[in-house]
């Protein structure tokens, strides 16, 4: 396995959030957003025991689009933009895991990951491409 360097680390509620380039985009050159660690952003939103288990398990047997990566911190599952979006959504139903105010800042943390993320991945792209880019990659 490859060694694989995020292109990007944010610190949210006082652990690591890495972003990554979109495999699909590194592949196939196909428009997509940053994916993310989806052990940091588990950590982030602070489901662990059982409830981690479940959603490792859910995750890798539900979604082809996961992908597991060797990082020079270990391995990490990274994926796609909706499953963080999804994620912190329905923290909203466990507010006794995660108050709303942290469950706020963890989103607004993550969007600007995103972007930043974003921005470094298509940096090489002239500001119109990149604008197409993000258009195309929103809308998947």
């Amino acid at each position: 396995m490859r060694l694989t360097h995020p292109l990007l680390t944010r610190e949210v509620h006082g652990y690591p959030l890495r972003m990554f380039a979109s495999p699909l985009y590194e592949q196939h050159r196909q428009a997509d957003l940053p994916w993310h660690s989806a052990d940091d952003i588990r950590r982030i939103l602070r489901i662990d025991g059982e409830l981690h288990d479940v959603l490792q398990r859910r995750m890798k047997s539900d979604w082809d689009e996961v992908r597991t990566v060797a990082t020079e911190d270990g391995i990490t599952t990274i994926a796609p933009h909706f499953m963080a979006e999804g994620l912190i959504e329905a923290m909203e139903e466990m507010p006794d895991v995660l108050p709303e105010a942290d469950r706020v800042l963890a989103r607004g943390r993550y969007r600007n990951a995103v972007t930043s993320a974003m921005k470094l991945m298509v940096a090489h792209l002239t500001p119109i491409e990149r604008l197409h880019f993000a258009l195309a990659a929103s809308d998947r």
